[in-house]
């Protein structure tokens, strides 16, 4: 993995967003295990059920995103001075 602060401030979102998708399929991939073991267990479903209920697990498992930066709250009034 680089450094993101080595990096040039255009090329850095990109980073950001190639070290996310690497992370979401090295998930994927430990996840496939037991997408296979539903598979073969649950011979009803069809496709498209199952792929969703692959895609709700993977959510489910994935950690959730860093929240960087301010956000305003109802207290916090950005018109004053």
């Amino acid at each position: 993995m680089t450094p993101i602060s080595n990096l040039p401030a255009g090329q850095r979102d990109l980073q950001r967003r190639v070290d996310q998708w690497n992370a979401d399929e090295a998930l994927w991939r430990k996840l496939e295990p037991k997408h296979r073991l539903r598979r073969k267990m649950l011979h009803g479903p069809g496709k498209r059920q199952l792929r969703e209920l692959d895609l709700r697990e993977h959510a489910a498992a994935r950690p959730p995103e860093d929240c960087i930066g301010w956000l305003p709250t109802r207290e916090t009034n950005l018109n004053q001075p």
